[in-house]
């Protein structure tokens, strides 16, 4: 009967009750994810998610390593308040952007949403921090066997990447989202560029904008 009425007649209930694609990656980019966790499968260390909002690829990822039975600690880390105000006055005010974006568009979350998640997608080995990464310590967090860098702007993503570069296991794999030049995001793309110009490394642009460096 719901099915019915919700086909027959346009209401909210339409978006909650039909498919509908709920990541923000592409399936491209969600597979090759996907590979890289296969490709570092070997690698003890942990995995670590940085900027993992309300969890969508963090349950995709661990439902992959739950179907081929893989076993290792996979840590988050992110505000959970959406994007900081220094963060976002450096993008305006020193690297131009539009004040009218919204940059407040991830500040609706809360960790014990995403701690909820976890637990009702069947999700146990993932461990959530709630952290500004300008200022965290990433001590104890060694060996990383895959990082996902998906922080998006200038501050936040050359502070993660001259934190975690010396941290990733040797044959590790670090992906940076937003790599891209041209976008409002673009400030991951700056500050992937001039992270391979200070240290250079093996690395690559796959999927259209996902930065990937080989350590």
């Amino acid at each position: 009967m719901l099915y019915h009425l919700t086909y027959m007649f346009p209401t909210p209930l339409n978006r909650a009750w039909m498919p509908h694609y709920s990541y923000m990656f592409t399936p491209a980019q969600l597979a090759f994810l996907v590979s890289c966790l296969d490709e570092t499968r070997g690698l003890p260390g942990p995995i670590l998610e940085v900027g993992c909002a309300r969890g969508h690829t963090t349950v995709y990822l661990n439902q992959h390593m739950d179907f081929c039975g893989m076993e290792k600690p996979y840590i988050c880390i992110d505000t959970f308040r959406g994007f900081t105000e220094r963060d976002i006055r450096y993008e305006v005010d020193d690297r131009k952007k539009d004040p009218r974006f919204t940059w407040h568009g991830f500040s609706n979350n809360d960790k014990r949403w995403f701690d909820r998640a976890m637990e009702l997608n069947g999700v146990h080995r993932v461990r959530s921090i709630q952290a500004d990464v300008n200022g965290f310590d990433f001590s104890g967090i060694d060996n990383i066997s895959f990082c996902l860098l998906d922080v998006d702007l200038y501050l936040p993503v050359k502070a993660c990447l001259e934190k975690l570069a010396p941290r990733m296991a040797k044959g590790g794999i670090m992906v940076v989202d937003d790599c891209a030049p041209g976008t409002i995001f673009d400030g991951a793309h700056q500050a992937f560029q001039e992270f391979l110009a200070r240290q250079p490394v093996r690395n690559n642009t796959v999927c259209g904008k996902l930065g990937v460096l080989f350590f």
